[in-house]
């Protein structure tokens, strides 16, 4: 849309042409933002029009560079967000000779989002342009395209709905691809709120034939505008309320934007009131995919794609059905039945290892305290009075002190409990282990000035008091955190290089306490 009032009635270009890809402009002005603070969370919301361009940025931009600008060109071919379709990116191209509107080009200026702002469509870039710049403004054209399809195939899912069930569309939204959630497989849906509590799934089966065989019809698309001002125009609004085929409602003419109304038109199926980007012909959008049905609110969300998305999700289940096939050793048909084994299998396997662990910590704990020479039960005394008392001449040890990588705290509570069965006579066991793999080397720590990231847990178990001094000691050195209850201390940290200190501390607790 111009910068300027004209006779566009409020329709920006790419409303009246959905192929406009690219035109030379002017730079009319350049407002450097403040970068946008961090959204609230809004639990129970689904989304919600930006209020302007700045909040339609505050979630295009994630990961981009904080420091943007906001630029009014005299035209512009871009989207702005609006409707349940996200905004249009693309890139401006400076001009190195003005006087040329094919000059060639000089720097280039992403736009990352677009939205009106007080009637006007404002663009958020990464760079500012000095006013009155001439640029070329080029629409990332996939990103166009692929919302042309999606929002084309919801048009002729809706219409479907309405003609097989009566079920009005109730909401929309469309979700942009995200090239790292593509990589991973999710290729981005369109979701459909219709007004049914319920699909059953032969309804759903047959929503998506429907909205394919009109697919396959080819129907010309074609935005319809009419201005409410004209007798002629009023006349044709009169008559599109009668069409079978339109649906929705027809806002007030004292209601239109810009005095003019645009509508859409899928030829012989669905007139509706639209400000979106649209192929020609529906035959462009080549395929519609219902992937998910969910109740909402008293509704029915439907999850679908279309079109190139529908394409590359299909080439990706082929290819991870192929990689299944070659690993599994199986046709597709029997897949399933193999995966549902192998996870029988490890479920089965779960059970024997955990029954195996816990037999191991028993006999490693039971060893621990056999391995300490014979003593009389003690009565533990505090510190102070054990301090003082004399310690006997034979005083056998009465603390040990134990180090099992590729473990976890169960497995040392269950080796300290055996541990303390089989020698009552211990009054204080530090554990420690770690979760790196027998013989494997630490992993390189991702901080400055620590030696590794391997993860350290710690258990201290024995008499009640003696725990809670020693514990304390054992976390501080290893820069952990821990608790528990009275008898068992433990807790987990961050470097299998703080266990000496954290032995050193126990063992400064234990001299503390006055234990042999």
């Amino acid at each position: 849309m111009s910068a300027e009032e004209d006779d566009s009635g409020g329709l920006c270009l790419c409303q009246q042409d959905s192929y406009l890809r690219k035109l030379v402009t002017t730079v009319v002005s350049c407002t450097k933002l403040e970068p946008p603070p961090a959204p609230p969370k809004q639990e129970g919301k689904r989304g919600g029009k930006p209020a302007g361009a700045a909040d339609a940025a505050a979630s295009a931009s994630a990961g981009s560079s904080p420091q943007q600008y906001e630029l009014l060109l005299a035209e512009s071919p871009l989207f702005p967000e609006s409707g349940g379709q996200p905004c249009d990116q693309g890139v401006l191209r400076v001009l190195t000779d003005p006087s040329d509107g094919d000059g060639a080009a000089g720097a280039v200026v992403n736009v990352t989002a677009v939205a009106w702002k007080d009637g006007l469509l404002a663009h958020i870039t990464d760079a500012p342009l000095e006013p009155g710049t001439r640029v070329e403004v080029a629409v990332d054209w996939d990103r166009r395209y692929d919302h042309m399809q999606q929002h084309t195939g919801q048009h002729v899912f809706s219409a479907a709905a309405d003609a097989l069930l009566g079920a009005d569309t109730a909401s929309w939204e469309l979700h942009p691809l995200d090239a790292a959630a593509h990589a991973g497989g999710d290729y981005g849906c369109v979701t459909v709120d219709l007004a049914v509590a319920a699909l059953t799934a032969e309804q759903v089966l047959e929503l998506e034939a429907r909205a394919n065989e009109e697919l396959r019809a080819a129907r010309r698309v074609e935005p319809l505008v009419l201005d409410p001002r004209s007798p002629a125009d009023l006349e044709r609004m009169e008559a599109l309320r009668a069409d079978p085929t339109f649906r929705g409602k027809l806002p007030p003419p004292d209601k239109i934007k810009g005095g003019r109304l645009r509508l859409v038109h899928v030829e012989g199926l669905d007139i509706n009131a639209c400000g979106g980007t649209h192929v020609r012909c529906t035959g462009e959008v080549q395929l519609l995919k219902v992937v998910g049905v969910e109740r909402t609110r008293g509704q029915t969300r439907v999850r679908m794609m279309t079109g190139g998305r529908a394409l590359a999700a299909l080439g990706g289940c082929l290819t991870r059905e192929a990689g299944l096939t070659a690993k599994l050793t199986v046709p597709p048909s029997r897949q399933e039945e193999s995966v549902d084994m192998l996870l029988r299998d490890r479920r089965d396997g779960s059970k024997a290892r955990k029954l195996l662990a816990a037999e191991l910590a028993a006999l490693l704990g039971r060893q621990l305290a056999l391995a300490l020479p014979p003593q009389p039960a003690q009565t533990p005394q505090p510190p102070a009075a054990a301090a003082a008392a004399e310690a006997p001449a034979t005083a056998a040890p009465q603390w040990a002190a134990l180090h099992r990588p590729a473990a976890d705290l169960d497995f040392l509570s269950l080796m300290a409990s055996a541990a303390l069965e089989a020698s009552p006579g211990l009054q204080l066991l530090l554990l420690t282990t770690d979760n790196t793999e027998p013989g494997a080397l630490p992993a390189p720590a991702p901080k400055p000035g620590v030696e590794d990231s391997v993860e350290v847990a710690f258990l201290v178990s024995g008499h009640p008091d003696l725990v809670k001094a020693a514990g304390a000691k054992v976390a501080e050195a290893l820069g952990g955190r821990g608790g528990g209850r009275p008898g068992r201390y433990q807790g987990k940290a961050t470097g299998i290089f703080r266990l000496p200190a954290a032995r050193a501390a126990f063992e400064g607790a234990v001299a503390t306490a006055g234990l042999t």
